[in-house]
């Protein structure tokens, strides 16, 4: 080989290992600001609360993305744990988190509840026996309505005794009701420096010149 044909084969190279560099350096940049996200909220006139953590390592700041939740519990959401059976809390793991140019808005989900109370007196006790009993129902979503986060939900009670007609009582509806969410920590993930993974490029292409310099000495 001559020595032009080496100069430009050794310009070609680091051209080469300068492009891969650049491109993993951007990719570095971006990789170095992913982040475990920890949220917590609390649901206007509605005795629930909860938190949720989602990972925003796939977000490219683009319009309306949606990221599953990882991890997340609420609570109270909306029967309450007067009834026996009731739901402590409700995993939010795979409800989704709403982003729009990179921005959180909200989470969409739903869930549904039963559960019963219910007194059935000593034979012994005066005026009895007797009994009564409350059967609670309960649905709920949360999403967005244009850029605001929201929470709708119903529930009822059905009431049954020895004294009367079953009937519903405690009817309520939630409607457009307000969520308000606060970030409380972030989470940064373990992702390769910038620099150690474009040292590693070089290192890669010092070796693949370094192999064909002994080929053509042999």
């Amino acid at each position: 080989m001559s020595q032009k044909q080496r100069s430009r084969l050794g310009s070609t190279i680091a051209s080469t290992i300068l492009s891969v560099f650049s491109a993993v350096s951007l990719v570095g940049v971006d990789k170095a600001q992913a982040a475990i996200l920890n949220y917590t909220f609390d649901v206007e006139d509605v005795p629930a609360s909860g938190f949720f953590k989602v990972d925003n390592s796939s977000l490219t700041g683009i319009g309306d993305e949606s990221i599953a939740v990882s991890e997340g519990r609420a609570y109270n959401l909306i029967l309450g744990s007067s009834f026996e059976g009731s739901k402590e809390y409700y995993n939010l793991a795979g409800f989704t988190a709403s982003f729009y140019q990179g921005d959180f808005l909200g989470l969409n989900g739903y869930g549904y509840d039963t559960g019963i109370s219910e007194y059935i007196s000593p034979p012994d006790e005066p005026g009895g026996p007797y009994f009564f009993r409350r059967e609670g129902r309960a649905s709920w979503s949360m999403g967005i309505n244009g850029v605001y986060p929201l929470f709708w939900g119903y529930t009822e009670v059905y009431i049954t005794s020895s004294y009367s007609e079953p009937y519903f009582d405690g009817r309520r509806i939630y409607y457009d009701t307000p969520v308000s969410y606060t970030l409380v920590n972030t989470e940064p993930e373990p992702v390769p420096e910038p620099l150690t993974v474009g040292g590693t490029a070089l290192a890669l292409a010092g070796l693949t010149w370094l192999k064909h310099k002994k080929k053509m000495a042999a």
